[in-house]
């Protein structure tokens, strides 16, 4: 299981109905194509599946089966939590430091044309 498509299906967990896939891109920080190909391989195993948007059929939504609801609660869900967990021994000022060592290593990489979603992404 990718970091994408964990983040995906745990991301589609949250939504209390099908989202659009541009919106799902941004958050991921994927092109469309990239998302295009996320979603196919996702869909191809059951784990999610496209409708149409209720007044525009143009547009795709993205929705998890239930497969796909299990998948993410049972084998992504535990280790999110496990990789959560690992920061609890951090003061909330340790927490800061690491966060804006991290958005310092994001800009590195960015004024190196790296993409990475931007602040107002997350």
């Amino acid at each position: 299981m990718t970091v994408p498509r964990a983040t995906l299906l745990m991301g589609l967990t949250l939504k209390n109905e099908p989202a659009g896939m541009s919106e799902l891109g941004e958050s991921l920080g994927m092109s469309p194509r990239n998302m295009t190909v996320l979603v196919d391989g996702l869909e191809s195993e059951g784990l999610v599946r496209r409708v149409s948007h209720h007044q525009d059929r143009r547009i795709k939504l993205v929705e998890l089966t239930e497969a796909g609801r299990q998948v993410a609660e049972q084998e992504i869900g535990p280790s999110h939590l496990a990789a959560a967990a690992l920061f609890d021994d951090f003061t909330p000022e340790e927490r800061g430091e690491l966060l804006r060592l991290l958005e310092k290593v994001a800009d590195s990489l960015r004024a190196r044309g790296i993409e990475l979603p931007s602040r107002d992404q997350r």
